[in-house]
């Protein structure tokens, strides 16, 4: 009888080791697979760490280049304002020399004192 029950618990302890080692095995199929897992995680945040990092690093570039090229076009059309004013500046003056030549009488009066001066300056005192 004590060896029918050494027989039974020899196969108790067979059938139950059995199933523990079934049961750890997938227990370490797991461990690896979430290490796996976690490693492709990592190196997916070291990716995307770096494409914001190169992306962060183009942006800024191009926003200063695109400064640089506002600042200028500000500049130039500072100075092509200027040279607006400069232009209807002397529209205006010529309209009013024209509004002056219009008047016969004036325009008689500014031809004799320019007549005056040239010969003022061409000729001696003397002969004029």
């Amino acid at each position: 009888m004590e060896l029918t029950y050494f027989i039974v618990i020899i196969l108790v302890v067979i059938i139950g080791f059995f199933f523990l080692s079934k049961t750890l095995k997938p227990k370490e199929e797991e461990d690896k697979s979430m290490l796996l897992i976690q490693s492709q995680i990592q190196e997916l945040n070291r990716t995307l760490d770096t494409k914001l990092s190169d992306s962060t690093k183009a942006i800024q570039s191009q926003f200063s280049e695109s400064s640089k090229i506002i600042a200028s076009v500000t500049e130039k059309l500072t100075k092509l304002d200027n040279t607006n004013n400069q232009v209807l500046n002397f529209s205006n003056q010529l309209q009013n020399l024209q509004d002056i030549l219009k008047n016969p009488k004036q325009r008689g009066i500014l031809g004799e004192y320019y007549l005056e001066t040239v010969l003022q300056n061409v000729l001696p005192p003397s002969n004029y």
